[in-house]
């Protein structure tokens, strides 16, 4: 996919006024290329595949889980606090907030910041698991929400519009055609000028989308995406420079620049990686025949102890109390796996 557009701002035609029903309604959205990466992992006998799309003021995640789990309560938290809201969209699996039932299928919830990405020790936290989970996230502005915030808000209910579209997502993002970021990229501004239209976040949000990236933008991006497939979570400032053929003083300078426009780094570019290597650690340590000492070595730290470690600093629990907390339970999968919608097999 080229990362290349024309024009200034995406037109969004008006016939997202009206329910999404059709390929044509869909090829009515008029958007230059967000800037993308994808990856698709396979660990032991789980798997996890994620495409990330990067707008200056929302962020899009896919994200498909197998056999994996994901526990707010040890997520990693970055150095830095954010103004931002996290529509998190479960379409497949089974969503357990601490202290409830587990849910399992289709539910929208609008997480704030210290529930996500910065959980704090008074947060009330939550699991995400299936065979597969799959999901979209949607990282937005605090002030752009007109929806109310929080775990204990309960779950948002949707419209059958906004599940069609989503239904759209995930067929779309779990088959992989040889055009699905193009078709997930049409399908999330859909998404979100249905959202728009039912006043759940601001037309500001939409309208703001800018349908080309300066150079300097889409050179960089273009030298981390490869480190984001790959999950290369060791990766140094000097790889990314070679990657985008500029000195290191120039990546200083851009990555800067990326970070000031985009949001994307929270406290820098490894920050980034920190919180990215400890986050992947945490999943892969769900899987079911994993050992600490593998995943240490698959995300790069080198080392059981080195993994340790990172754990510390970042006042997380030691890997082997995170371990026996995720572990992928088989017989708590199997009580769920009646009731999951079943995935498109083309």
């Amino acid at each position: 996919m080229q990362l290349a557009g024309i024009g200034k701002r995406c037109q969004l035609a008006p016939v997202f006024l009206r329910p999404i029903a059709s390929s044509a309604a869909l090829a009515a959205v008029r958007c230059g290329p967000m800037l993308v990466a994808s990856s698709d992992r396979h660990f032991s006998t789980s798997r996890l595949q994620t495409t990330l799309f990067v707008e200056r003021k929302f962020r899009a995640s896919f994200v498909m889980r197998d056999r994996l789990m994901y526990d707010t309560k040890y997520a990693p938290p970055s150095l830095r606090a954010n103004s931002f809201v996290h529509f998190y969209i479960n379409m497949n699996g089974t969503i357990e907030v601490l202290g409830k039932p587990p849910v399992t299928g289709r539910q929208a919830w609008v997480l704030a910041e210290t529930e996500f990405e910065r959980v704090t020790p008074e947060s009330l936290t939550f699991r995400s698991y299936g065979e597969p989970t799959v999901l979209l996230e949607l990282r937005v502005p605090e002030r752009d929400v007109t929806a109310p915030i929080g775990i204990r808000q309960g779950a948002l209910p949707l419209s059958d519009e906004l599940w069609a579209i989503a239904e759209r997502m995930k067929t779309t993002f779990v088959a992989k055609p040889e055009d699905s970021e193009a078709q997930l990229q049409t399908l999330v501004f859909a998404f979100m000028e249905r959202l728009r239209d039912e006043k759940l976040i601001t037309s500001d949000l939409v309208s703001s989308a800018v349908r080309k990236e300066p150079d300097q933008y889409v050179r960089l991006w273009n030298a981390i995406r490869p480190l984001y497939a790959n999950y290369n979570t060791s990766a140094s400032l000097r790889e990314v420079a070679q990657n985008a053929n500029v000195s290191l003083r120039q990546l200083g300078r851009d990555l800067k620049d990326l970070t000031r426009t985009f949001g994307l780094f929270g406290d820098g570019f490894r920050d980034a990686i920190r919180v990215l290597r400890l986050r992947v650690a945490v999943m892969l340590m769900s899987a079911p025949d994993a050992t600490a000492s593998e995943v240490s070595h698959v995300v790069g730290y080198g080392s059981l102890d080195a993994m340790g470690r990172a754990f510390r600093d970042a006042k997380m629990p030691p890997p082997s109390t995170v371990l026996a907390a995720v572990k992928w339970d088989p017989n708590r999968a199997a009580q769920r796996a009646s009731s999951v919608a079943p995935l498109p097999t083309e």
